[in-house]
């Protein structure tokens, strides 16, 4: 009969090589039902099955110059792993947390006789065969997790070709040596919340197909590399694409929901997206998750109610999109302020003409926007100005007065009289300074800017007095030469 069970075995393992399980392929921790060591320098000492601490190695007591080498043995209940199961791998893990002096290899082999952990000392120690099953190197590190791949054992055990009397860890090569052991935590040591430090079985295990049915997941639509993520019952499972399909195995009388990701990111603005990502399962059948490539699409309208567009967001390839404006090019809003339409733009590029659907093919962002402008009054008293108009809002403008000064009217400009530029003003946003003919200013609002003068005399008080002097000089010379011809 075993030897039938084993060729079962057998047969599954090739056939899982192949296939996966989901809910199978299950990973348990398994905790030890008895561990002790045994040491050759104490070789009657059989008090060290309640230690905290499992040595193996070589070492040296100096107090009794003595020699001697350490061994570890190491039991775990199988009974607590499911039934109608297959070992596909375990991992004996113990802490190490006293480290030799240099590194170290330390051998597993199957035990062979049975051993108790209170009483067993070097002298009564139980056969165990002579072939490892594995070895693993011990860094001379302290606080590291040391593993060893016994899975032959355990699989020798669970499908009862072996009777299980546990693992026994004994250095490589046992010699005089000092320093060359290492201490690992052993099932009697108060761990608190250091899991990690347990001595522990890590078995991975799936169930036998006769148990089981198969469920066959394909993905369409995922272009190469792209790949999406399987998930069982919540868990992350593995991976699927366009050219690798999984097949899933559940036990029998199980139901089971199987989930791949609802979104697959090529790139920005590129994704591949699942609409139906879910299936729930209880038998054998084969499900197609379909994909479909999508662009994100921006609109950029500004102001909103006067454009027709849909909102922003994810788009299929090949989809058409309406669009439109619903305002006229200029819309005045109040005195001085009105909006121009200031055209469209895809991707960044400007549209020669304005459109009316858009495809879907890229990435894209679609941009349309009425500007706000100003008007700017340019205004002075004297003189011709220049820069009244209409400006886009924050722009700065530059405006002027032709001349500087300006002769009075009449009779007063003939004596000299000027009138003489003094400053800007109508504005809290001049740039540079208000008081030079040349201006400019950063347009908030409307804005009236006018152009002071100042009457300049400053001339016509010299003109006058040379004047003055001039009829004076005109007259002396008059009155004498009155007083000459009398005489």
């Amino acid at each position: 009969m075993k030897r039938l069970i084993v060729a079962i075995l057998l047969a599954t393992s090739v056939l899982l090589q192949s296939t996966s399980f989901a809910v199978g392929q299950t990973t348990m921790t398994l905790y030890p039902s008895a561990d002790n060591y045994v040491d050759s320098k104490y070789p009657e000492r059989g008090h060290y099955g309640k230690t905290s601490i499992l040595y193996v190695g070589n070492s040296y007591d100096h107090a009794q110059d003595i020699w001697g080498s350490e061994r570890i043995y190491i039991r775990f209940n199988l009974n607590e792993l499911p039934k109608q199961y297959v070992i596909l791998h375990a991992t004996l893990i113990l802490w190490q947390f006293y480290a030799p002096k240099t590194n170290q290899t330390y051998e597993t082999h199957r035990v062979v006789g049975d051993w108790n952990e209170t009483t067993q000392n070097w002298n009564t120690q139980p056969a165990w065969s002579t072939e490892k099953t594995s070895e693993a190197i011990a860094p001379a590190t302290e606080g590291v997790a040391i593993e060893w791949d016994i899975t032959k054992d355990v699989q020798a055990w669970y499908g009862g070709q072996a009777p299980d009397y546990g693992t026994m860890i004994k250095v490589h090569k046992e010699e005089h040596a000092k320093d060359a052991s290492s201490g690992f935590w052993s099932r009697d040591y108060t761990f608190d919340s250091h899991e990690e430090w347990k001595p522990r079985l890590v078995v991975t295990l799936e169930p036998i197909p006769s148990v089981a049915y198969s469920v066959v997941v394909s993905i369409a639509g995922l272009t190469t590399p792209q790949s999406t993520t399987i998930y069982v019952d919540g868990q992350t499972y593995g991976s699927a694409s366009s050219n690798k399909t999984e097949t899933i195995l559940f036990l029998q009388g199980t139901s089971h929901n199987i989930t791949v990701s609802k979104y697959v990111v090529e790139s920005t603005g590129v994704r591949y997206t699942c609409g139906s990502n879910e299936a729930q399962v209880s038998m054998a059948g084969s499900y197609v998750f379909t994909y479909v490539i999508e662009y994100e699409v921006t609109f950029l309208v500004d102001p909103p109610n006067l454009f027709q567009s849909p909102s922003s967001g994810w788009y299929k390839s090949g989809e058409e999109l309406a669009l439109g404006r619903t305002g006229p090019d200029v819309i005045d809003t109040a005195l001085g302020v009105r909006l121009v339409f200031d055209g469209w733009q895809l991707n960044s590029q400007r549209l020669a003409s304005e459109p009316k659907t858009l495809v879907v093919d890229r990435p894209i962002t679609l941009e349309a926007r009425y500007r706000t402008e100003y008007y700017l009054n340019v205004t002075s008293p004297i003189g011709t100005t220049k820069g009244s108009g209409w400006y886009a809002k924050h722009s700065t403008v530059s405006f002027s007065v032709d001349m500087s000064t300006y002769p009075a009217p009449s009779y007063l400009g003939l004596l000299g009289v000027k009138y003489s530029f003094l400053r800007w003003v109508g504005s809290n946003n001049f740039m540079g300074t208000p008081e030079s003919p040349q201006g400019s200013a950063e347009l908030t609002e409307p804005t009236t800017v006018e152009a002071v003068w100042q009457e300049d005399w400053s001339s016509a008080f010299t003109n006058t007095f040379l004047i003055f002097i001039v009829l004076a000089a005109c007259v002396i010379v008059v009155v004498r030469r009155r007083r000459g011809s009398k005489r």
